[in-house]
């Protein structure tokens, strides 16, 4: 089966209210849901100024008003799916802005019937025109369809991600896609890949699908729209990825250039599942500025990923300053 077969559709979808019963009921039997407007746009806005503040206060050159100056040799470190996961972007003041939107944690309260949450210290993805450079455009979405849960270690519902959009979308832009009721999928996994799974860490919660796998072709994956300020929630047992646009990036104007996506990844779950040794790690983890993955309830140190290991003169990168947290940020932090 050809890559072609798994193109995803650019699709406009159902949008709901932060904590409706709609919007509940609509993550229960498809797996992901849009909360609309969860940011203004005028907060939208200022999210993504506070995302030009970190990227300039790395100290390596970068200037938003000049593309010039968005290449590797300045950019922060990149992995799959344009995402910056480390150098101290989980505790900028872009990501503690809008984590603490109080839709945001509205959201997810009603997923878990409970108040008292934790935040992942999350990244964000943020993708650089392509008209400037292809080298920029981030792998293809029909080739890393996967899910971010171990399907033996961590059986049944766990998780719900989320990304929010900082810019609208649309075809030429790129963004999240997925495959609707994939998360019904998740049961199986085990005894449809035993060989594969076996090979796969109980610690690590991601499990590439194989891209023969025939569901992934009788499922078509979508590209939902968002506008600037929605939220989309995902089940982690929802089979997903990223995938570039479905049609020629826009041209860059040089004058008043842009990303072309920048999406705030966050993710809380209940304090409640965090034991007292992950929260004291949490707690470590502001004042070093240390960035985490989606789950709250164990402690995984971006950082320490491959990627930020191995790169070159780590030292030329400057961390945002120690964030400075209100009472409400701080019960976020556990």
């Amino acid at each position: 089966m050809s890559q072609q077969q798994l193109t995803p559709v650019y699709t406009q979808v159902p949008r709901f209210t932060a904590g409706s019963q709609e919007s509940l009921a609509h993550l229960e039997s498809e797996g992901f849901v849009v909360i609309a407007n969860a940011l203004s746009p005028a907060e939208a806005d200022h999210a993504l100024d506070l995302t030009w503040d970190y990227l300039e206060g790395l100290g390596t050159g970068i200037d938003r008003s000049d593309v010039s100056t968005w290449g590797d040799d300045r950019w922060p470190i990149v992995t799959s799916g344009g995402i910056i996961p480390a150098l101290g972007i989980g505790h900028s003041e872009a990501q503690w802005f809008t984590r603490s939107i109080p839709s945001i944690k509205t959201a997810f309260a009603s997923i878990w019937d409970d108040d008292d949450l934790l935040s992942s210290f999350d990244g964000m993805a943020l993708w650089r025109p392509t008209d400037i450079d292809t080298a920029w455009e981030t792998t293809r979405g029909g080739s890393w369809l996967h899910v971010d849960q171990h399907p033996i270690s961590r059986p049944g519902f766990h998780c719900v991600q989320g990304a929010v959009s900082l810019m609208a979308g649309s075809p030429a832009t790129g963004g999240n896609i997925l495959i609707p009721g994939s998360h019904k999928w998740f049961a199986d996994i085990p005894d449809r890949y035993a060989e594969r799974l076996g090979r796969l860490p109980e610690w690590l919660d991601h499990f590439r699908f194989p891209a023969d796998d025939p569901r992934l072709h009788n499922t078509p994956p979508i590209m939902a729209h968002l506008e600037a300020g929605d939220l989309m929630l995902w089940d982690s047992r929802t089979v997903h990825c990223s995938s570039p646009g479905l049609e020629p990036a826009p041209a860059t104007n040089p004058s008043k250039p842009s990303l072309i996506r920048a999406a705030s990844l966050v993710c809380m779950m209940p304090k409640s599942r965090a034991s007292d040794e992950v929260l004291a790690q949490r707690r470590a983890a502001v004042p070093t500025r240390t960035s985490t993955t989606n789950w709250s309830d164990r402690f995984y140190n971006t950082d320490t990923y491959p990627e930020i290991q191995n790169a070159d003169d780590l030292d030329r990168f400057h961390l945002p300053p120690v964030p400075e947290l209100t009472e409400q940020q701080r019960a976020l932090v556990g």
